[in-house]
């Protein structure tokens, strides 16, 4: 079984990829995949540039003394020993640090903030396909996926905003299960406050490879205000 078959598991283990907390056969499996996916290599671009930023505004925080009592203790250090007991805390540091960005992303990735604008894709039946939320103070588009009419495997749907006197800008692959939750760059937070729709084209995997759309869209709605 690979990703392409299971379009959920992509965007968790991309993200744990960047991370690196996917490991051993699974990464080297991972990587593999990537160099012949065009969707995992977009996901993992997404991830690199999304937790990057985030971590640059890391600041360094001291931990409480007891902490630092805890891993000595743990580690049975003695007064004697303290080249070994440097090094132990330089390692027990570097375990924190990671758990605690790790922590941080995961935190700010689940919580977008103020919703304030929203459109829901539905089909000619009316039944819904995609509702799309945008959260402008965080920067932040979630996805939550309906039911999808029927699409070739080697295709991929992707969203746009139409903003008012100006060329469609890609919001990016829509998932075709689940939800998803990405950051948006300054120019799609720039179109969407332009926009009164967005639309859904049916493009090659991975995406438009013309930055426009390379079809005409199969679904257009608008993007309402919510007060």
């Amino acid at each position: 079984m690979t990703p392409q078959s299971r379009p959920e598991v992509i965007d968790p283990l991309a993200a744990e990829y960047v991370l690196g907390t996917l490991r051993g056969p699974a990464r080297r499996r991972f990587e593999k995949w990537r160099t012949s996916s065009p969707l995992i290599q977009e996901r993992c671009r997404f991830w690199e540039e999304h937790l990057m930023q985030l971590a640059k505004g890391l600041r360094p925080i001291q931990p409480p003394a007891h902490v630092w009592q805890g891993i000595r203790a743990r580690l049975n250090l003695s007064r004697a020993e303290p080249r070994r007991r440097g090094r132990a805390f330089a390692i027990a540091a570097g375990i924190l640090l990671v758990a605690g960005v790790s922590a941080l992303l995961y935190w700010r990735s689940v919580e977008p903030g103020h919703l304030s604008e929203v459109a829901t894709i539905s089909a000619s039946s009316g039944v819904p396909v995609w509702q799309v939320e945008v959260y402008r103070a965080s920067g932040r588009l979630i996805v939550h996926v309906g039911q999808l009419p029927t699409r070739a495997s080697n295709r991929d749907y992707e969203l746009w905003a139409l903003p008012a006197g100006g060329a469609p800008v890609s919001l990016g692959v829509l998932p075709v299960a689940g939800t998803s939750q990405r950051a948006l760059t300054a120019a799609q937070q720039q179109a969407i406050a332009k926009a009164a729709q967005i639309a859904v084209t049916l493009e090659p995997l991975g995406g438009s490879p013309t930055g426009q759309p390379t079809t005409t869209p199969i679904f257009v709605a608008p993007l309402r205000v919510v007060s």
